[in-house]
């Protein structure tokens, strides 16, 4: 596969998924913030618009109108809701013959719906909503996408684009969540602010199936770190890296591929072989920032290894 494809397609997926992960963020905050004081609603939005965006103070005193509308409609802003369905859009644009009819007119009517859409004309009446019917769009288009594209390389470029988001995204607010908890004491998240937390990565109900009503934060570490099974965790999205590293460029020198594959297997060690009672122990974020940081040593690979790689290297 010829490097220019591989790369639009693992960054189109990247920004599909962090697309996908900002809308329900949003709907979810939207949703809960009734449930909340305003001190509690306010620290939780922080933490949200940190997570989303990587800015820690510039919204710590912002209210939920103008957090939302940064987080979701700010071309400013690099990790906007909108711009990263303006990056996957202009990324399917270049390998428009890569893709099915489908994915791509999914992809483009939910970006020109999107793009006149301000908040002052959604906020009055049910600003949440909108965000819901966004995640409706983006799983149809994550359904044609499975079911439309031949699920070959091009596919696996597009399954490592998505999992490595996912893992970072991911970790990002469970870091959040458990750095908080542990240095700020009553300050920090509640029993509420827990149960949001599964909310924001789908996982309310597959957790309290297996673990019943009983929201405890070192339950929830153990689901959305290690539960192999869950779409949505840490240890599910590095099994699926693991595969897809082992099925692209096949052709590649062993030793090309050698160094990527070298280095998920570390963080599936890392995942595989965790115990969240050592964690709880031990400092469970220090933990959280080390596979977000084997992540990102995996994309910087990803790209020696299979897009950005020199002449000397195909020898």
């Amino acid at each position: 596969m010829l490097s220019r494809v591989a790369d639009s397609l693992y960054w189109m997926s990247r920004y599909v998924e962090r697309a996908e992960h900002t809308a329900r963020v949003i709907a979810v905050k939207l949703d809960s913030m009734v449930e909340q004081t305003p001190e509690d609603a306010a620290a939780s939005w922080a933490r949200v618009a940190e997570a989303l965006s990587g800015e820690k103070q510039a919204v710590r005193h912002a209210d939920a109108f103008a957090i939302t509308r940064k987080l979701a409609f700010d071309r400013d802003n690099d990790t906007s809701l909108i711009n990263s369905l303006s990056m996957a859009r202009d990324n399917a644009r270049q390998v428009r013959e890569a893709l099915s009819n489908e994915v791509w007119e999914n992809l483009n009517r939910l970006y020109l719906r999107l793009s006149p859409v301000t908040m002052d004309s959604i906020w009055v009446h049910s600003p949440a909503r909108l965000f819901r019917e966004v995640l409706e769009d983006m799983h149809a288009l994550e359904g044609v996408t499975y079911s439309t594209l031949s699920h070959g390389e091009g596919w696996y470029f597009l399954e490592l684009g998505r999992h490595i988001e996912r893992v970072q995204l991911v970790g990002r607010l469970l870091d959040l969540h458990f750095t908080a908890a542990a240095n700020e004491g009553e300050a920090g998240p509640k029993y509420f602010d827990w149960l949001v937390l599964l909310k924001f990565c789908t996982a309310f109900e597959p957790y309290t199936k297996r673990y019943t009503a009983s929201i405890r934060p070192q339950k929830i570490a153990e689901f959305l770190l290690f539960d192999a099974e869950f779409p949505h965790s840490i240890c599910f999205s590095v099994d699926r890296m693991t595969e897809a590293l082992a099925r692209v460029a096949p052709g590649a020198p062993p030793a090309r591929r050698a160094a990527v594959e070298r280095l998920a297997g570390r963080l599936k060690s890392a995942v595989d072989f965790g115990q969240v009672d050592d964690l709880m122990r031990g400092g469970i974020a220090s933990f959280i920032a080390d596979v977000i940081r084997q992540c990102e040593q995996i994309h910087k690979q990803l790209y020696s290894s299979y897009i950005t790689y020199g002449a000397e290297t195909v020898l």
